[in-house]
């Protein structure tokens, strides 16, 4: 059985889908030269960098409110911790949970990441539906994910996206993700995290890119605010709580080192995993 009944259809462009960008280029084989054909155009870096502040639809740009996300940081913490469990499994329904509570931190952020969660949103639907699909059963797990791919030859097709490539892209994106909240925890409120992000990217996300694209997103990350800003764009899209926006900020402090420490502990567990099947190059 296979779950081509669950696919998605998907028309990538750079403006809809840069954590494509971000994620799902595979490794260059060396450095390459940008050249006249392969620049980006203005047109297009700016689609890419989300400059206008929303999110292309149909070609027309859609504002997103924050204070409709309710993000709860509490929510990434225990779907990240319900992912891994003492019988060694890296279990599918928490790690999506929890990643789509991310989603939301990113949507926060406004310019320079409204672009991103629409191509994260499209690949956690796409592996919630093979969850729920005619093979959910073999979708429990990052570990039973690949296994039935890898038996029924799915890992490569064709015919339709593997669960486990689409993971994998996600993989990638969280390195860089749990790298960004651990600066802008260990940050005070006037750093501005420009530098600090693409650096971060840098040590990340980049050795997945070509050159043209490495430069691209690195310039754009430059653009981040300092944290006093982000800080209060995620209070003003948190889920309310008792107490106000002061309290809101003291919860997600709180909570933050928790969240960071649970975040590396999955992505490690995923890398030696899909290291250990020889998939972290899968294309």
């Amino acid at each position: 059985m296979t779950v081509r009944a669950c696919i998605l259809p998907v028309r990538v462009t750079l403006a809809e889908h840069w954590f494509f960008v971000m994620s799902a280029i595979p490794p260059a084989t060396e450095q390459q030269q940008p050249t006249e054909a392969s620049r980006l155009t203005n047109d297009q870096v700016e689609g890419a960098t989300g400059m206008s502040g929303g999110t292309e639809e149909n070609g027309s740009l859609v504002e997103i409110n924050t204070q409709d996300l309710n993000f709860d940081l509490q929510m990434v913490l225990d779907g990240f911790t319900q992912c891994k469990r003492d019988d060694g499994q890296l279990y599918m329904d928490g790690y999506l949970r929890a990643y789509s509570e991310v989603n939301k931190f990113l949507k926060i952020l406004g310019m320079v990441f409204n672009f991103v969660s629409h191509d994260i949103q499209k690949k956690v639907t796409t592996l919630q539906c093979y969850r729920k699909g005619g093979a959910g059963d073999y979708y429990y797990s990052i570990q039973s994910m690949i296994e039935y791919e890898r038996e029924n030859n799915l890992l490569t097709s064709s015919d339709q996206q593997s669960g486990s490539r689409t993971l994998l892209r996600l993989h990638r994106g969280l390195e860089f993700i749990t790298g960004f909240f651990s600066e802008i925890h260990k940050a005070t409120d006037e750093t501005g995290l420009g530098t600090i992000s693409s650096e971060l990217y840098g040590r990340t996300l980049s050795k997945h890119h070509n050159w043209v694209l490495a430069k691209t997103v690195s310039t754009v990350l430059l653009m981040m605010p300092t944290k006093q800003t982000i800080i209060e764009r995620v209070v003003l899209g948190s889920k309310p709580i008792t107490g106000g926006n002061s309290a809101i900020r003291a919860h997600n402090e709180a909570l933050m080192p928790k969240v960071i420490d649970v975040m590396n502990s999955i992505y490690n567990l995923t890398q030696k995993l899909y290291e250990d099947y020889g998939l972290l190059d899968l294309p």
